[in-house]
């Protein structure tokens, strides 16, 4: 069987290609062939060893879901138009040509976050309607699908919990994953005004002056990751570079990044499979920002994380905040047991996908 895969894959950002791997290990346990949209197809098929279509290729795209036998869409926070107005055109009109061309498809492991206007909520419902089921990464996802109407949602939990910790014992680090954040404007895609942005001096001096009192109070060295090579280590050698404590970088390929997580000791993240990725090496974690998916996923932690916003108020109080989940660590085993049965619900949507 083939099966197309509907994501965004073969970006720089390491996040979106362990949520692929993850997938389509899933596929090829089930005997599938995959073939993937990709901005990068020939990176996509030497990391991954599948079928890669470019993703401007819009003729091709259209061709090789038409020769697929099912569509999968997901994994990741791909119904939003929070960081473009572009964002829900340019995933849906996948599954859209799969329903006409009377392909089953489904969604899996994905993120339904701020939908700002009544055409995004109308593109979500009409493009979601005939899957053979949706399965979503946590409850606040759920119950927004279901709000909309969408039928056959699941409650799982996100693809990267599928795939195993590293065995790895940490070091004396603390390990801190920086990222930039959407500005009010939406109607240029992410990828065309990351630079734009970055932060603001005043937020980069509250970052740098808070992770110095962290290093200062724990012993712990300043390890900054980068999940996006390119872009957050732009944004981290912003703020290394106003520290007195000391600190390095790392810009991991995807497949080296959980031993990257997991040899902190704890983790500061504003990414949020930063925050997966430490929770699964069972690394207290401080999660940074505001989105609804950080916030699901500190309150599943229990006491071994926290949320903070991301204003530099909050930032500055880093070090207090750890403080409070390093004794939580010892919770963290038991909360990742739960979110790994719960990300059994991809399994169940793709066998019913399958069948």
């Amino acid at each position: 069987m083939r099966v197309f895969v509907a994501a965004w894959v073969g970006s720089t950002n390491a996040g979106d290609e362990l949520v692929f791997e993850a997938l389509r290990r899933k596929l090829a346990a089930r005997g599938a062939r995959v073939a993937v949209v990709s901005v990068d197809p020939d990176r996509t098929r030497e990391a991954h060893g599948v079928e890669a279509v470019p993703s401007r290729n819009v003729a091709a795209v259209h061709a090789a879901i038409r020769r697929s036998d099912r569509l999968v869409l997901g994994g990741g926070g791909l119904l939003q138009d929070e960081t473009s107005h572009l964002n829900l055109p340019y995933h849906l009109w996948r599954p859209w040509t799969a329903r006409r061309a009377r392909i089953p498809f489904a969604g899996v492991g994905l993120g339904a976050g701020r939908l700002t206007s009544s055409m995004g909520r109308s593109l979500v419902r009409r493009a979601l309607a005939g899957s053979r089921g949706v399965a979503v990464r946590d409850g606040e996802s759920a119950a927004l699908l279901t709000s909309l109407g969408v039928r056959g949602v699941v409650t799982a939990a996100d693809l990267v919990l599928s795939l195993e910790a590293p065995a790895v014992e940490p070091a004396d680090r603390l390990v801190v994953c920086l990222r930039s954040w959407p500005s009010r404007g939406r109607l240029l895609p992410m990828s065309l005004r990351w630079r734009q942005d970055l932060a603001e001096e005043r937020w980069l001096d509250a970052v740098a002056a808070g992770l110095d009192e962290a290093a200062a109070a724990t012993g712990l060295d300043v390890r900054f990751v980068a999940f996006h090579r390119g872009r957050d280590d732009v944004l981290h050698r912003r703020v290394g570079e106003r520290m007195r404590q000391t600190v390095s970088f790392a810009e991991p390929e995807p497949d080296a990044l959980p031993r990257e997580i997991a040899r902190g000791r704890a983790v500061v993240s504003m990414r949020y499979h930063g925050g997966i990725l430490a929770a699964m090496a069972g690394r207290p974690l401080v999660l940074v920002g505001g989105s609804a998916k950080l916030g699901s996923l500190a309150a599943s932690l229990g006491r071994g994380a926290v949320l903070l916003g991301r204003d530099a108020a909050a930032i500055r109080g880093v070090t207090r905040h750890l403080d409070a989940v390093l004794p939580g660590a010892t919770d963290l085993p038991e909360a990742v047991e739960r979110l790994r049965q719960g990300e059994r619900g991809n399994d169940e949507v793709l066998d019913r996908l399958l069948a």
